[in-house]
């Protein structure tokens, strides 16, 4: 029996997230299929993965400011949570197609994104989800 050597290049996250991919929106309570589609990178990305590392040196940065002046490190709220999270998702978008709000077309552009995200909780936790799904990129 031969071995059977496998190439790891078949598996480079790395380059399938920067390629991006198409998720599909599901109905947040009969998760049928709304037609609605977001192209997003993915957490391999190097926008995302560099996004993180910014942030974290930033906060690091901040903290060791504060430690030397002798002052409290000022503790992350819920909202600047929630901001930095749709922030991340606003840079992982790409494009979507058949958004519709209020009867009308929702051109994508990074305030509109911002605001899908922050309006409709149901969407962000879609596409967080589909960023952090490594099949969806590996399929492609």
């Amino acid at each position: 029996m031969a071995d059977k050597k496998f190439d790891i290049a078949e598996l480079n996250t790395v380059k399938a997230c920067d390629k991006g991919a198409e998720l599909e929106l599901l109905h947040p309570v009969t998760s049928e299929p709304l037609g609605i589609f977001i192209k997003v990178l993915g957490k391999d990305s190097t926008v995302f993965r560099d996004h993180i590392r910014d942030s974290v040196n930033d906060r690091i940065r901040r903290e060791q400011m504060a430690r030397k002046r002798g002052k409290d490190i000022e503790p992350t709220t819920v909202e600047k949570a929630e901001s930095e999270a749709v922030d991340l998702l606003v840079l992982c978008t790409l494009g979507w197609r058949n958004m519709i709000m209020n009867g009308e077309a929702v051109e994508f552009n990074v305030p509109n994104a911002r605001r899908i995200y922050t309006e409709y909780p149901w969407i962000r936790k879609q596409v967080d989800d589909g960023v952090a799904n490594l099949e969806l990129f590996m399929g492609n």
